[in-house]
């Protein structure tokens, strides 16, 4: 709406120019002149809102970073903060990176993400597990996926070569949830693999093959097989599957098979012998005598030893016979060696840890080693450009850097460029990537958040001109809980020892302009919860009993000039989570009994300048559980926490009070947990967060917007997952965070922003 808005002002300008009056051309600030419509033209081009006696167009935030973990549950933003365009935040993370979902679309020489302005991230919800090419630029992407840049989509879409989703393309159901391991496309079709028993409701063995352009089932292709299909690749008659099946279509040949290209029906003249076990992967390669075969990996007996054969044409096995101790998730074929990646550390006699080279020969195990840790596990690998790819669980390969994703030149060792640093490790059948017709794009699919991430531990902050992070890196030790800006000062409270390599006990203070720290700032003994501020102090609520040396139980203050700890001291007996100050009073909410020297419990008010008990609201009249959050609007105070009644009148974590007469107005809306967190923009609406899956018995996971003017819910509704632990408003624009994975259907790490100016 807001962007509408500005193209709007925009051509009333340019028409006014152009009708009204012939343009003067000398004075920039009079609206009648030329240079004023040009200067208006450029502010409004670059989003310039700074003062100037031209029209100023707000910049509008993008969102396409967020925070991230290896696990995106243990993600959580706890404070935000805005200052000078830059996005604030603090809690528990480990990375700052681009929000793609489980597949990410990269440059194939050094592995980073192409750019959103040209190539739009894919925004997959959730993951992924194969993509190949669509050999027109684009690519075919398939996994466990519900939502495809905001679209529902499943099980498997075509991505365009603009990296947009091609929304004609449609398989409905498609695997029904359940895991697709491969993809194949060969001429008009594409025939898919994995662990299904239907596609798009049709009866599918492991098997289906699907239109390349509308996506619709081939009916005439049928391939039953009785167990998961692991692996697909093209002969020039016909197609390789290997798997745990133990049949297809009645041919009694288990575990590898080739079958027809246009009815799915098996060959029998290739019939290999294999016992035991399941095949994983296959590679066509050529022995020494340039005769066509078919290796194999997995954890399948044929012969002894097991786990890595091949077989000629016929099925019959041949002398190849590396024997590796453990299991081989994946393999390439490449000029005269075989790559294997698994869970083995020997082959015969030679020591390797999860790779190794094999001649495609004699089977020999060449030199290649990768000095893996005997933790490192390795997922998929692919070759391209005379290159192979590797992705796994690892740190560093060959005493270089490198996050779950590397590639090496095979014939000199040399690690590459490629460095895509992804959040989370991958494990098969996950990882099996594609590259685009021309090689300059590589889709990597995975069950990965973000990739080209940078490492924040918890504190760290967003350009939101650029949307990225940026070089600030402050390298905090613990955890921050809370932080609020004030005069080009941040302060921060929460549970850490150091920060900018300097030590600071629970709370510090660091100057937005040079980025340095204030003084030495005073310790507190525990974690603060709640960091905020007035004219004149700094309030700090908490676990704390004790600030730089002196008692202060729960709730303190520090002189916003020098830091100095000021002598009030309202004394609580328990954890202080909220504090609002305003002009008479200081409201405070926590899980206490008593504070300001009366019984008060979880919520009241607090004397200026004595810190005493004010028994306002009410003196009888308290919630029943802990106030995590206050807010005002105009007279109205809302407060929000784990509290189910206000004085014995049942309310819904949520309540009212009139800031005059101290009345309740209870039952604002009926949620099914706890509220965090109550933001209000100027024009009186706002976000009310928390760890609620309902509001008034719909759908509202995490948070809902409200209007606080009129007290009742909003009809916007965005879908989302994750808790809502803390928000702020910036006029009427509101920040919130918390452990949030998604909103409107798109991937989200840990934040969100949205604008409710009408």
């Amino acid at each position: 709406m807001m962007r509408k808005s500005q193209s709007f002002y925009f051509f009333f300008i340019l028409i006014s120019f152009i009708f009204c009056k012939p343009p003067e051309l000398s004075n920039s600030c009079d609206p009648k002149s030329e240079s004023y419509l040009k200067g208006s033209i450029l502010r409004f081009l670059i989003n310039d809102s700074s003062p100037s006696c031209l029209p100023g167009f707000p910049k509008t935030p993008i969102q396409i970073w967020g925070a991230h973990s290896s696990n995106s549950t243990n993600v959580d933003i706890k404070g935000m903060a805005v200052h000078d365009n830059k996005l604030y935040l603090a809690g528990a993370f480990q990375f700052l990176g681009p929000n793609t979902g489980g597949a990410a679309i990269l440059n194939t020489t050094d592995g980073s993400l192409m750019d959103a302005g040209v190539c739009p991230y894919l925004e997959v919800l959730s993951f992924s597990n194969v993509a190949i090419s669509d050999e027109r630029g684009g690519f075919y992407l398939a996994g466990s996926f519900t939502h495809v840049q905001g679209i529902q989509k499943q099980s498997l879409v075509h991505i365009d070569s603009n990296c947009k989703l091609d929304t004609n393309f449609d398989v409905g159901t498609g695997a029904g949830g359940a895991d697709v391991r491969d993809l194949l496309l060969v001429g008009e079709k594409i025939y898919i693999a994995g662990s299904f028993s239907t596609w798009n409701g049709s009866t599918r063995g492991f098997l289906a093959a699907v239109n390349r352009i509308s996506g619709n089932l081939d009916t005439a292709w049928i391939a039953n097989a009785d167990g998961t299909v692991e692996s697909i690749i093209a002969d020039t008659d016909g197609i390789f599957v290997a798997g745990q099946f133990l049949n297809i279509n009645g041919s009694g040949i288990a575990r590898l098979s080739k079958i027809s290209y246009d009815t799915g029906t098996p060959n029998p003249s290739f019939s290999p012998s294999i016992s035991a076990g399941a095949v994983r992967t296959i590679a066509i390669g050529k022995d020494a005598s340039n005769n066509k075969v078919v290796y194999a990996g997995g954890s399948f007996t044929a012969g002894s030893p097991t786990n890595a054969r091949s077989f000629d044409m016929n099925g019959n096995m041949t002398a190849w016979n590396p024997a590796p101790n453990g299991l081989v998730d994946d393999l390439v074929y490449l000029g005269s060696k075989v790559y294997l990646i698994g869970s083995f550390n020997l082959l015969s006699a030679t020591t390797r840890i999860n790779f190794a080279a094999v001649d495609n020969n004699t089977g020999l195990v060449g030199s290649e080693n990768l000095m893996l840790n005997g933790s490192d596990t390795l997922a998929s690998i692919t070759d391209f450009g005379g290159k192979i790819y590797i992705l796994g669980n690892f740190t560093s390969v060959a005493s270089k850097p490198r996050r779950n994703g590397f590639s090496i030149d095979p014939t000199n060792g040399n690690i590459s460029d490629w460095n895509p640093s992804f959040t989370t490790s991958f494990s098969y059948p996950g990882g099996r990537i594609a590259f685009s017709s021309d090689g300059s794009k590589v889709l990597v699919p995975g069950n990965f958040y973000s990739v080209n991430v940078v490492e924040r531990s918890g504190f760290g902050s967003i350009d939101l001109v650029t949307g990225k992070a940026t070089d600030f890196n402050p390298q905090l030790t613990g955890t921050i809980n809370s932080i609020h800006i004030r005069d080009n000062i941040l302060y921060a409270g929460g549970s850490f020892t150091s920060i900018l390599s300097q030590s600071r006990t629970n709370f510090f203070a660091l100057n937005l302009n040079s980025l340095s720290l204030e003084g030495m700032s005073p310790t507190f003994n525990s974690d603060i919860s709640i960091i905020t501020s007035d004219g004149n102090f700094i309030y700090t609520g908490g676990n704390f009993i004790n600030v730089a040396g002196s008692a202060r139980p729960y709730i303190a203050r520090l002189v916003l000039s020098n830091g100095s700890l000021d002598s009030w001291n309202p004394s609580g007996d328990a954890v202080v989570n909220s504090i609002l100050p305003t002009e008479d009073k200081i409201f405070i909410g926590g899980s206490f009994t008593s504070i300001g020297s009366s019984g008060s419990p979880n919520f009241s008010s607090l004397n200026r300048s004595t810190g005493i008990n004010l028994l306002f609201p009410s003196n009888v009249n308290f919630p029943n559980g802990n106030v995590a959050s206050i807010a005002q609007y105009q007279n109205q105070f809302f407060i929000g926490g784990a509290f189910i009644s206000v004085g014995g009148q049942a309310t819904s974590y949520i309540s009212a009070f009139d800031g005059s007469t101290g009345v309740y107005t209870h039952q604002l809306f009926t949620a099914d947990s706890s509220v965090s967190t109550i933001s209000i923009g100027e024009n009186g609406k706002g976000i009310v967060g928390g760890s609620f899956t309902t509001i008034n018995g719909s759908s509202k996971p995490g948070f809902v917007f409200y209007d606080f003017l009129n007290k009742k819910v909003l009809d916007s509704n965005l879908p989302s997952n994750g808790n809502v632990n803390h928000s702020f408003s910036v006029k009427n624009r509101h920040y919130f965070g918390g452990k949030i994975t998604d909103v409107n259907n798109r991937p989200k790490g840990g934040y969100f922003i949205w604008d409710l100016g009408n």
